[in-house]
């Protein structure tokens, strides 16, 4: 109904926000069978985590100035994300904050620098949050110097004693130029 809509219209105006669709289900003039009726219509658009500056983090459930700060920084660390779970390694992001927020972000690919782990020098490689250390990049050039191309892969590294398999694990997930 009208009276209905203004309601809602005023929540959104007085800076009210549905996060969620189960939030619009909340919304003291909206009936069970209004919401189920309308469901298939709301769209809630979500935080690209690529694309997202401080403030849209900032409004997120449970994140606050701190940790939208920590994810932009950690954005730039890695070069966009690759996959949403990569929060969990912001310090003191835990998997209950993360379940809070899951359903609300993406990993979108736009805005994102595929890391080139097979092209560059040991003192560019070293700066990703996975190698960390100037010792394991070195010996990143030094595999892909004396190995074949067709043999360069994240698992070798891993077979080499290169990179630690939990490393490993979280950099085959990330989007990587190909060799």
């Amino acid at each position: 109904s009208p009276k209905q809509a203004a309601s809602i219209a005023e929540y959104r105006n007085k800076g009210g926000k549905f996060r969620r669709k189960s939030d619009f289900a909340r919304s003291f003039v909206v009936s069970d069978s209004i919401y189920r009726r309308l469901e298939s219509y709301i769209d809630i658009p979500l935080v690209d985590l690529n694309l997202a500056d401080s403030a849209a983090f900032d409004s997120l459930p449970g994140i606050g100035g701190w940790f939208a700060s920590k994810m932009v920084a950690y954005r730039k660390e890695l070069g966009g994300y690759s996959y949403k779970e990569q929060l969990m390694d912001i310090y003191r992001f835990d998997q209950e904050r993360y379940d809070r927020i899951c359903d609300l972000i993406e990993a979108g690919r736009e805005g994102v620098m595929p890391f080139d782990l097979w092209g560059l020098p040991a003192d560019s490689l070293c700066k990703h949050p996975y190698i960390r250390n100037m010792e394991t990049a070195r010996s990143i050039v030094l595999y892909r110097s004396n190995v074949p191309k067709d043999e360069w892969t994240v698992d070798a590294l891993e077979r080499e004693g290169i990179l630690s398999h939990e490393d490993a694990s979280r950099l085959m997930k990330c989007i990587i130029v190909s060799p």
